[in-house]
């Protein structure tokens, strides 16, 4: 058989099997064909869920390893503690009272892993809503910085959603840094590559 015989073959075979793909795909809906559709539907978004689930316990992992390597008993040099480095004002803001760095050098579990995730979560949270109007920047690149929803919640944990508003509306000019000297642009780069929903 000819090159040219073989390929004329193969387009009459591709185009064929084309059409009878496109045929079954296309034919009328079946009296199962609802609830396929709606299994399919339901597979889809639980595969979605686990999948942003995933990412964002990823994300928190580490987060956790770079703040404080997942000690959940670190306190650093400044007063920070925890798995998440809390600072005492940010863990009183989101309710936990009773929590005070004091205290919790004295006795770490009033202050226990499951508790301090929970406060990861509100703080997350809060931060989201800080940056509700900020979002339009995701996609972007800002002082050498692509923009997402992850690199922004990570920000917004070291220096707080003002700081990452400043450094967005500032187009990177604003670049606040912490009192150990990490800047939030480097935390909106390290932590931008989590598909957080």
């Amino acid at each position: 058989m000819g090159k040219k015989r073989f390929s004329a073959y193969m387009k009459i075979l591709f185009l064929t099997s084309l059409f009878m793909c496109l045929g079954h795909g296309a034919s009328a809906p079946t009296k199962g064909y609802p609830l396929r559709r709606s299994m399919w539907n339901y597979a889809r978004e639980f595969a979605e869920n686990r999948h942003h689930e995933s990412e964002f316990n990823r994300f928190i992992t580490d987060l956790g390893r770079r703040e404080s390597g997942n000690n959940w008993l670190s306190v650093n040099c400044i007063g920070c503690f925890g798995e998440w480095q809390f600072a005492e004002s940010t863990v009183h803001y989101l309710g936990f009272k009773h929590v005070t760095l004091k205290k919790f050098k004295k006795d770490p579990d009033i202050f226990p892993p499951e508790v301090q995730r929970r406060a990861l979560e509100s703080l997350i949270k809060v931060n989201l809503v800080l940056l509700k109007k900020y979002q339009h920047y995701i996609g972007d690149t800002i002082g050498n910085v692509i923009v997402t929803k992850s690199g922004m919640i990570a920000g917004a944990h070291l220096g707080g959603a003002q700081s990452v508003k400043l450094f967005l509306t500032s187009n990177g000019i604003l670049d606040k840094k912490d009192v150990l000297g990490t800047a939030v642009s480097n935390y909106m780069r390290k932590f931008s590559f989590y598909d957080i929903d």
